[in-house]
């Protein structure tokens, strides 16, 4: 039975959009999923078939269901997808004190002020 790449690429994208959106690095998401990071890069490039059960294991790490890794890329396009920077801006914040949160408040208010 010849093997789908193409299908096997569409998955590949999907699950580095959905890893990219919530900011994880392929060695952050490897070691969630106890998945050597080979074998999620070629997961991701479409180069290797991943079982269903390794797929539901990473839809499930990154928050997600097996459906948006096997919907085609072009019908989940239409979300708008969040910027790279929220995951990591997020995790920043994460780690700030009160005291920090509100003078970077302070600062972002300056930003948009001048922005406007």
């Amino acid at each position: 039975m010849p093997r789908s790449s193409n299908s096997y690429k569409n998955v590949g994208e999907a699950l580095r959009r959905l890893r990219k959106e919530k900011g994880f690095t392929l060695e952050e998401l490897a070691e969630r999923t106890e998945i050597s990071v080979s074998f999620l890069s070629h997961i991701e490039r479409g180069t290797r078939q991943a079982p269903l059960s390794t797929l539901e294991t990473l839809a499930q790490a990154l928050g997600a269901n097996l459906y948006e890794l096997l919907v085609p890329s072009s019908a989940s396009a239409t979300r708008e997808k969040p910027s790279t920077y929220d995951a990591k801006i997020r995790n920043l914040l994460g780690k700030l004190t009160e005291k920090e949160k509100k003078g970077l408040h302070g600062l972002l208010k300056q930003f948009h002020r001048r922005k406007g």
